[in-house]
């Protein structure tokens, strides 16, 4: 059983904090509105895990909850940790530093990616390859372009044309797209002759390139515009969702943001309308709140479809922890679900 005091030190670890700025300086807030981090920072980003992304000055580095500078400010740019490594520019070359802010790859490369399946796209020059977390080649610096591994294999282009490698760096799907995203689900889009389909991880088209555009699959279902409509798919083509919305979304956690004409809503799987299609915009639904837009201004609806928190705000963003920013004339402002005030300045 764990003791009082070692669950006030859990919920004091794992407490989500807010940044905020006063008097031209970002900290931290928690879901209370109290400061855990004094303002001292000339930047400061969400916390991703552990960390964050500050800045000092005109140099960027990482700190920890307590507010310590895990990763000194002394880059010139630094991506979020990724796999337990950070992209890092210094004197305009990228490197990788760890989560104790040592150098773990020396900043070498012209650019980087993020690590993703243990391995992360640099350049060298005008071309792409990959190294592995220790900071070796696992591939020729041969591609135009090169994007994250996604289920074991990377989208990368080579004369031109689209194709897929495996992690040893061998070309599995010719080089041959003129547009294709990632494998989602097994399955990636790919474009002929300015239609999407999709091909299998051996390359075979396994749904006809017949669509005018095409999203990743997501939660087994895909959206696709056919005759300037847009409907779902399944794995096998089947079109599940009839092709009759003039915008579509991925569905998440069981349903999808769609738009007839400029009114928007969301569907379940089985295409019954969930929130009705009446907003003249809709974001995230976090924590059993909707956001959504109306005459201009931003709200909170439940799943009910009525407002939790009324349309006043120019703009929000989803609840994490019972806690939300919004921005209310210019300024930023953090609420709780019932709407009210937990920091503004």
């Amino acid at each position: 059983m764990i003791s009082r005091k070692g669950e006030l030190k859990f919920m004091k670890e794992h407490k989500v904090l807010y940044p905020i700025k006063l008097n031209g300086k970002y900290g931290y807030i928690d879901n209370l509105g109290e400061i855990c981090i004094e303002p001292k920072f000339d930047y400061a980003e969400e916390f991703n895990g552990e960390l964050a992304i500050v800045g000092i000055g005109d140099y960027f580095g990482f700190i920890d909850r307590e507010g310590n500078l895990v990763v000194k400010a002394e880059y010139e740019d630094v991506y979020e940790f990724s796999e337990g490594l950070a992209a890092v520019q210094l004197k305009d070359k990228w490197g990788y530093v760890n989560t104790n802010g040592n150098m773990s790859i020396l900043p070498k490369y012209d650019e980087a990616n993020e690590f993703s399946e243990g391995l992360a796209a640099v350049k060298l020059g005008y071309k792409w390859a990959y190294i592995n977390n220790k900071g070796e080649m696992v591939t020729e610096v041969e591609f135009l372009d090169a994007f994250n591994f996604s289920e074991d294999l990377a989208l990368v282009q080579l004369g031109g044309k689209l194709g897929f490698i495996n992690k040893d760096g061998q070309v599995v799907v010719e080089p041959k797209y003129d547009y294709a995203y990632g494998f989602s689900e097994g399955l990636a889009a790919i474009a002929v002759k300015n239609k999407y389909g999709f091909i299998d991880k051996t390359g075979e088209i396994v749904i006809n390139a017949k669509y005018s555009s095409a999203n990743d699959f997501s939660e087994g279902l895909a959206a696709v515009e056919l005759n300037n409509k847009y409907g779902f798919i399944d794995k096998e083509g089947n079109m599940v969702i009839s092709a009759k919305y003039d915008w579509a979304d991925n569905f998440y956690n069981g349903v999808a943001a769609v738009a007839i004409e400029d009114k928007y809503g969301f569907i379940d799987k089985e295409g019954k309308e969930i929130i009705t299609i009446k907003f003249d915009n809709v974001d995230t639904i976090s924590e059993g709140l909707i956001s959504v837009e109306v005459d201009g201004k931003w709200g909170y609806i439940d799943k009910e479809c009525k407002f939790a928190i009324e349309p006043v705000f120019d703009e929000v963003s989803k609840f994490v922890d019972g806690v939300a920013k919004v921005i209310f004339e210019n300024g930023i402002r953090y609420i709780n679900k019932s709407g009210q005030y937990i920091w503004k300045v």
